[in-house]
């Protein structure tokens, strides 16, 4: 049994260490071998993706104990099937972790009705298809966002027949996650935690992530279910939110959230990483969108758009 100050220990040595640069060489040396160490994981791999023309696409791919052939196949091909690409759609203010049940959903991850069967379906084909011929069994990973919006995923593995991660090796990852999260861009999420539908910074972060639900046509029910509040609560930042933005029901508040979408402009970025796997598209990086319904019928009571 680790003690507590060792464990200490352990983590102010690993974050010493750390050198955090989107450069190949540096990614694989001075990120993913010491983390993977720490956690004890067999291979590592990171990878940046970003939103091009509405469409999530790999930057790059950098990894270790995993053969080149295996990034290949990924950006040729199985990155269409990689959960991690629906994160790019929504904002990104702190790190987000994969689901330890092998499901293929996020941390505070939620959808329209419906659509989680379809991304577990989805899912279970990239599993059987790509992780596990690859020996990618067992996995820890998060996701952290970046001064230029990309989204940066941290992946660590063990093979079938190896001792799954435990609550130890999660709770390690959470703490590599945040520091690399302080490390990737403090100064950009104190922006982003407001998002592009909040360029004035009125709203708070839970507010965001009501309006965010709303927009994709969740139900006050269904937002108090995905952000573990109630159903009271929904209604009382809905009312914060109708104030601050100047719109009257769940329709004027999803146009805009596009409006300021589409208006917000973003830090332009340059590629790095003369060793990494690259991308073979070379068009130019656009803002982060958000995908939102094209009818909301509901203000912020369901059957009640007089008052929230």
């Amino acid at each position: 049994m680790i003690g507590a100050t060792a464990e200490l220990d352990r983590v102010s040595d690993l974050c010493a260490r750390m050198h955090f640069s989107l450069r190949g060489a540096d990614i694989a040396g001075g990120l993913l071998e010491p983390v993977a160490d720490f956690l004890g994981a067999e291979t590592a791999s990171f990878r940046s993706m970003v939103l091009e023309e509405s469409v999530a696409k790999p930057l790059f791919v950098v990894g270790i104990g995993i053969p080149e052939t295996v990034h290949a196949s990924y950006l040729t091909h199985f990155y269409q099937l990689d959960p991690a690409r629906r994160l790019l759609f929504r904002r990104l203010t702190e790190p987000l972790f994969a689901n330890p049940a092998r499901s293929g959903e996020w941390s505070k991850e939620y959808a329209a009705p419906g659509t989680f069967e379809q991304y577990q379906a989805e899912f279970r084909r990239y599993r059987r298809e790509f992780l596990v011929p690859n020996g990618f069994y067992h996995h820890v990973g998060f996701c952290i966002p970046d001064l230029d919006g990309r989204a940066l995923l941290f992946d660590f593995h063990r093979k079938a027949r190896s001792r799954a991660f435990g609550t130890l090796e999660r709770a390690r990852a959470r703490v590599v996650a945040l520091f690399l999260h302080a490390k990737a861009g403090p100064n950009w999420h104190a922006d982003a935690a407001h998002g592009p539908a909040d360029p004035d910074g009125r709203l708070s972060t839970r507010e965001i992530e009501v309006a965010d639900a709303v927009a994709i046509g969740l139900s006050n029910k269904q937002v108090a279910s995905r952000l573990g509040i109630s159903v009271r609560t929904v209604e009382n930042h809905l009312r914060s939110i109708f104030a601050k933005l100047g719109v009257t029901t769940r329709t004027k508040l999803a146009a805009k959230l596009r409006e300021t979408d589409s208006t917000t402009p973003r830090p332009s970025s340059s590629r790095s990483g003369s060793s990494a796997t690259t991308s073979a598209s070379a068009a130019s990086r656009k803002a982060i969108r958000r995908r939102s319904s094209s009818a909301f019928p509901r203000s912020i009571r369901s059957k009640d758009t007089r008052r929230p």
